[in-house]
């Protein structure tokens, strides 16, 4: 059995206990995906998803490396898109927390909103050193999800790092768009800057918005296709 002591508000099938002892009674050990689909479905319930609002899973983004001219990438496990954008990291009980000083800072550069998703076994360590604003999710091993600390508006987020979900063509638009000239020879990480520059945080955030549901659109039309 599995004891965890914290102020936890429960979704799913497990008691509530605002203060005290919450016991789990292990069943099977979960993957990364079978958390996402648990994740998934709590956030349908949780953020009540409107049908312009889109989930993404493993959606890719990078943080810019001040020591190259490469970024660092990296990868939200989940992803929504619903008028801001919220980052969601999963660490299953064989994860481990090696990565997650990297990628937290990683994803305060990007999402609006960040939660991490843990097994009980990175719980104590988890809140140990998550930042206060990166809200926290606790997974049991039958599939429910528990808050055990609501995620807060991020303020750090970073235009160039931002952009970075945008494809080349979009951000040749999104400077065309707001009058800004760029040369053909300009590479897309110059035109990331030049925007950081000239743009405003909710400007591209709102452009990074739309695009991601115009891609996920096409997606489901060319999907459609596919099967009529």
């Amino acid at each position: 059995m599995i004891f965890a002591k914290a102020n936890i508000t429960f979704v799913g099938s497990i008691s509530v206990f605002e203060r005290g002892w919450v016991v789990l009674t292990k069943n099977q050990t979960l993957g990364p995906n079978d958390i996402r689909s648990a994740l998934r479905s709590w956030i349908h319930d949780r953020f009540e998803l409107k049908q312009n609002d889109i989930l993404i899973n493993e959606l890719g983004f990078c943080n810019k490396d001040p020591n190259s001219t490469i970024d660092n990438s990296f990868r939200a496990d989940l992803a929504l898109a619903n008028g801001r954008l919220v980052g969601f990291e999963i660490k299953s009980e064989k994860d481990n927390l090696k990565r997650w000083a990297s990628q937290m800072v990683a994803y305060n550069n990007v999402f609006d909103e960040v939660w991490l998703c843990v097994h009980s076994k990175h719980l104590e360590d988890g809140l140990k050193i998550t930042p206060k604003n990166i809200g926290i999710l606790l997974i049991d091993d039958y599939e429910s999800v528990a808050i055990v600390r609501h995620a807060k508006l991020n303020n750090n987020n970073n235009i160039y790092d931002l952009s970075g979900l945008l494809w080349r063509e979009e951000l040749n638009t999104l400077a065309k768009l707001n009058q800004i000239k760029i040369n053909s020879r300009t590479t897309k990480n110059e035109v990331r800057e030049i925007l950081a520059e000239n743009l405003s945080i909710n400007i591209v955030r709102d452009y990074v918005l739309t695009q991601l549901k115009i891609r996920k659109s096409h997606q489901y039309s060319n999907s459609s296709g596919l099967s009529s």
